[in-house]
Parts: structure tokens; C-alpha cells; sequence
């Protein structure tokens, strides 16, 4: 194992987030346009992504267990790397904390819009039920009782 193997992984992380990105903006817009199919299109296309984050956290795990790295935070692996190596890592590293931020942001839109139109469906919910009961309920008028 070298550390340009991990070096390569790395960048292919940076590439799967990114995708992960562009997925959640379709989701913000479905949900956004209130496109239900495509909202549960992406969901599902989220599962997988998911899926494939955790094994690529497995072999992330696996690399640098046999680099001997196992201890290094991301943000410190160019200090040891091999000094032919260390600008890539860096710039490598530097694009993965911007595409996971860039990440980061499109998920919490997404969320905060889908929480938003929940409340909105919610509510509505809500006052359709106050309606039904007040027109079940009828007009109330006073009865006579006649057996007195």
C-alpha cells in the first residue's frame, strides 16, 4: 500500500460527494415543486449513497491501518506524507472539506424544506380535521323533551 493509493481514494471520496451534492439539490427541487416521485427517486438514490459511504469508510479505515495512520486526523495527513506527496495531499484534502461543506449546506436546505412543507401539511391536516368534527357535529339546535 502507498499513499498515493490512499491519495487516489481520497479524490474518489471528493467525487462521490460531490454526487452526493447534486442529488440533494434534486431533492430540494422536488421537494420544492412538490414532486413526490422524484423526492422518493432521490430518497432511495440517498439509501445507496449511504451504502456506499460506509464501505468506503470501511476501506478508509483499512488504508490507513496498513499506511500506519490510523491515529492521523484528515487535516494532519500531509505532515505524513512523503514530501513528493505532500501538496497533493493537501490540495486533495482541502477539496474534500469543501465539497463536504458544499454537502453539508445542500442537506440542510433540503431538510430545513422538507421539515417546513411537513408543518404546512401538518397544520393542514389539522384544520381539515376542525372542519369535519364542526360539520359532523352539525347545527346545534335545542330539543324539547316531550315526555315531561
Amino acid at each position: 500500500m502507498d499513499i498515493k493509493d490512499y491519495l487516489l481514494f481520497l479524490s474518489e471520496l471528493c467525487q462521490a460527494l460531490d454526487s452526493l451534492t447534486v442529488l440533494e439539490q434534486r431533492k430540494l427541487s422536488a421537494v420544492q415543486a412538490g414532486n413526490l416521485e422524484e423526492l422518493d427517486a432521490c430518497m432511495k438514490q440517498e439509501q445507496v449513497a449511504a451504502l456506499d459511504l460506509r464501505g468506503r469508510e470501511q476501506k478508509r479505515t483499512a488504508m490507513l491501518r496498513e499506511l500506519g495512520l490510523e491515529q492521523v486526523s484528515l487535516r494532519d495527513l500531509p505532515g505524513h506524507c512523503p514530501d513528493q506527496h505532500r501538496a497533493q495531499a493537501s490540495e486533495t484534502i482541502q477539496q474534500i472539506l469543501r465539497s463536504y461543506q458544499v454537502l453539508s449546506s445542500a442537506q440542510n436546505a433540503a431538510r430545513t424544506v422538507m421539515e417546513s412543507n411537513l408543518r404546512h401539511i401538518q397544520q393542514e391536516l389539522e384544520r381539515r380535521e376542525t372542519l369535519r368534527q364542526g360539520h359532523l357535529a352539525g347545527p346545534h339546535t335545542p330539543q324539547t323533551d316531550f315526555r315531561a
